[in-house]
């Protein structure tokens, strides 16, 4: 799964001028050691603007800068600390 990542990471450096990148569930069907070794392998890329994680699983956020968390709160989603 890493490899496939970094894989389409490689492409969208060469084909497209956009700084920014975003995973959306990037660790679904990972075990710990390779969402570990996952986000230890996100948290190199360095020649990116931004880079969005969006995920269920709290293995990010010891290797992001920012983290907003969202939970649903009477029935609607709502950022919470």
């Amino acid at each position: 799964m890493a490899a496939a990542l970094a894989v389409r990471l490689a492409l969208l450096r060469e084909i497209s001028s956009i700084d920014l990148v975003f995973f959306d569930e990037p660790t679904s069907n990972l075990d710990e050691t390779r969402r570990e070794n996952l986000a230890d392998q996100i948290l190199g890329i360095r020649d990116l603007s931004q880079l969005f994680v969006v995920s269920h699983d709290d293995t990010f956020e010891r290797t992001t800068d920012h983290h907003i968390r969202i939970a649903r709160v009477d029935g609607a989603s709502m950022v919470v600390d």
